[in-house]
C-alpha cells in the first residue's frame, strides 16, 4: 500500500507541475510534442491532436517536451519554444512551480475544512509558573501568540524569548480564550549523561569533585566523575553534557502523544493507559520523551537534569521491565515486557494517541483564512530552508525520493490527513525548489529569460542549454549523494 501511496503522490505532484508548463505552452501556441507520465521505456502512448500523451513504465514522475527546447534548428520555429519572446517563455517556465505552489494552497482548503489544523496542544502547566499564575491549564490548544497563528512550537517560543508579556489565544471547550502572560527569567540547565553510574543524585546540587562547579565538567567528557549532593554522592562516566543558559520561560510544555493505546500492541489493549513504568509516573508526553531517553540509554546510566536547585534524574532501562497500566474500563494491572517493546512503542506511528485534537474552524470564511495562513507558513518556511541547503540535506530536512518514501510510509500508518498534508506540503516545495535560480532547474531557464529582457540580446539557446545539460549532470550527481544519505539514515548508519 505504501508503494502505490508513493507512485500515485509523486507522479501526482509532477503531473501538476508539468501541466503548468503544457498549459501555458498551448497558451502562447507552443508545440508540445510530447506530455509523459513517467520514466523509461514507453509502455504505451495516445495520440492527441499534436501532443503524444505517453506512459513509460517507472510511474514516478513525468515531463513535457516543446518543440526546440533543446535549441536544435526546426521547421516550425514560430512554434517551438525558441521562438517566443522571452517574456513567454518565462511565463511559460514559471508556470510549473506557480502551479506547485497553487495545488499546494487549494490542497489545504479541504484539509482544513474536513480535520482542523494541528496547533500545539498544553502537556503540563508547572506549578506557581507564569503560566499558571495566568490561567493556562492541560490540555488547552495555542491558537495564537501576539496575534500569530501558533503554526508550531518555535512561532511560541520566539515571542516567550522576547520576555514581554504575551497576548494568547487558546482554545478550550470549543472557545477561544483571551490570557496574558508575562514570560519569567529561569535559571540556567543543566544535563548530564553518565554511564556505569552509582549512587541517587537526591537532594540539592554540592560540588563536582576535584572540578571548580558544573561549568568544568564540559571539559571532562568520556573521564570518570564524582558528583556530590546532599543525599550522598554520585559516580559514573561523564558521556554527555549539555548547557541551555539562563532564558525567558512561561512554564508549560508542548503536548504530543499520550500514553493510551488506540491499537492493539501485544501484550497491550485499545484503551490500556500506562501510568508508572519502573517507579516513574508516566501522564504526559514529557513523560513519554523521558521513558524513551531512559530505553535509549540503557541500563546502569544515569540522566541528570539540574536548573538552579532543583535536580530531576532517571535511570536508564533494559531487559525486563515492569509497567504499571489501566485498562479501559478502569481495572489496573501489571504487565512485564522488554524495555525494546516500550520502544517500539513509542516509535511505530498510530499505536499512542494523540494527546490534544486539532483546532475545528468556526465557519467556512475561518477555514479559508487559516488554509491561506497555514500555506503562506509553509512557503515562507521552506523558503528560510534554503539559506541553509546543504547542510539541511545532512541533517535529513532536505531528502530525495527515498527519504520521501519513507515519510510517506510513516504518514500512511497515521491517516489519511497526515498523507494529504504531506502532500500539500511537497508540492508547495518543489515549487520553491524549483525557482532556484540554477541551471537545469525552472529558476535557471528563468534566470536566462529576464537577462534577456533587460539585455535585450538572446545568449545562444545552444549555449544556454549545455550550461543546463552541465547543470543536469551535477544535479543527477546531487541526487544520488541524497540517495545515499537517505539509504544511510534508512539503515540506521
Amino acid at each position: 500500500m505504501v508503494v502505490v501511496y508513493f507512485v500515485l503522490i509523486l507522479t501526482g505532484i509532477v503531473t501538476v507541475h508539468e501541466l503548468g508548463h503544457y498549459l501555458f505552452a498551448r497558451l502562447f501556441k507552443v508545440k508540445v510534442l510530447e506530455f509523459a507520465f513517467g520514466f523509461g521505456p514507453k509502455l504505451f502512448s495516445v495520440k492527441g491532436k499534436e501532443t503524444v500523451f505517453r506512459f513509460n513504465v517507472f510511474p514516478i514522475g513525468g515531463y513535457v517536451r516543446m518543440l526546440g527546447e533543446e535549441g536544435e534548428v526546426v521547421e516550425e520555429e514560430e512554434r517551438s519554444f525558441y521562438g517566443k519572446p522571452a517574456w513567454q517563455r518565462l511565463l511559460i517556465t514559471l508556470a510549473g512551480p506557480l502551479f506547485s505552489i497553487v495545488a499546494g494552497y487549494l490542497l489545504f482548503v479541504p484539509i482544513t475544512l474536513r480535520w482542523g489544523i494541528n496547533l500545539p496542544g498544553i502537556d503540563r502547566v508547572l506549578p506557581n509558573s507564569p503560566a499558571e499564575e495566568a490561567g493556562l491549564m492541560p490540555g488547552d490548544v495555542v491558537y495564537s501568540v501576539n496575534d500569530k497563528i501558533a503554526f508550531d512550537t518555535s512561532v511560541v517560543s520566539r515571542e516567550v524569548e522576547k520576555g514581554k508579556t504575551l497576548k494568547l489565544v487558546v482554545a478550550r471547550d470549543g472557545h477561544k480564550v483571551t490570557l496574558w502572560v508575562t514570560p519569567r527569567i529561569y535559571p540556567p540547565t543543566r544535563e548530564l549523561f553518565l554511564e556505569s553510574a552509582e549512587g541517587d543524585p537526591r537532594g540539592r546540587f554540592l560540588e563536582v569533585k576535584n572540578g571548580e562547579g558544573l561549568d568544568s565538567l564540559k571539559d571532562r567528557i568520556n573521564e570518570y566523575v564524582v558528583l556530590s549532593f546532599e543525599g550522598g554522592e554520585v559516580k559514573g562516566i561523564l558521556k554527555s553534557f549539555v548547557e541551555a543558559p539562563a532564558r525567558y520561560m512561561i512554564g508549560i510544555s508542548f503536548s504530543g502523544l499520550s500514553p493510551i493505546f488506540q491499537r492493539d500492541f501485544d501484550p497491550f489493549k485499545v484503551g490500556d493507559r500506562i501510568v508508572e513504568v519502573e517507579g516513574q509516573s508516566v501522564g504526559s508526553w514529557s513523560d513519554l520523551v523521558e521513558l524513551y531517553q531512559r530505553i535509549v540509554k540503557g541500563r546502569d546510566s544515569l540522566m541528570v537534569r539540574i536548573q538552579g536547585e532543583e535536580v530531576a534524574w532517571w535511570r536508564g532501562l533494559s531487559g525486563e521491565t515492569m509497567v504499571k497500566v489501566v485498562g479501559s474500563s478502569g481495572e489496573e494491572r501489571l504487565v512485564v515486557v522488554e524495555a525494546s517493546v516500550l520502544r517500539k512503542i513509542l516509535e511505530t506511528p498510530g499505536v499512542l494517541k494523540v494527546f490534544t485534537t486539532p483546532y475545528k474552524p468556526a465557519g467556512f470564511l475561518e477555514v479559508l483564512t487559516l488554509s491561506l495562513k497555514t500555506c503562506n507558513y509553509v512557503l515562507v518556511t521552506t523558503i528560510s530552508s534554503l539559506k541553509n541547503f546543504f547542510s539541511n540535506v545532512r541533517t535529513g530536512q532536505i531528502v530525495g525520493v527515498v527519504g520521501i518514501a519513507g515519510v510517506i510510509g510513516q504518514a500512511a500508518k497515521t491517516g489519511m490527513e497526515a498523507v494529504l498534508t504531506l502532500v500539500a506540503v511537497i508540492t508547495i516545495s518543489l515549487g520553491v525548489i524549483n525557482l532556484m535560480p540554477l541551471p537545469a532547474l525552472d529558476g535557471g531557464r528563468i534566470v536566462f529569460s529576464l537577462l534577456e529582457i533587460v539585455t535585450r540580446k538572446r545568449v545562444d539557446p545552444k549555449l544556454e542549454n549545455v550550461i543546463h545539460l552541465i547543470g543536469f549532470v551535477l544535479l543527477m550527481v546531487f541526487f544520488v549523494y541524497i540517495t545515499f544519505l537517505d539509504i544511510g539514515r534508512l539503515l540506521g548508519m
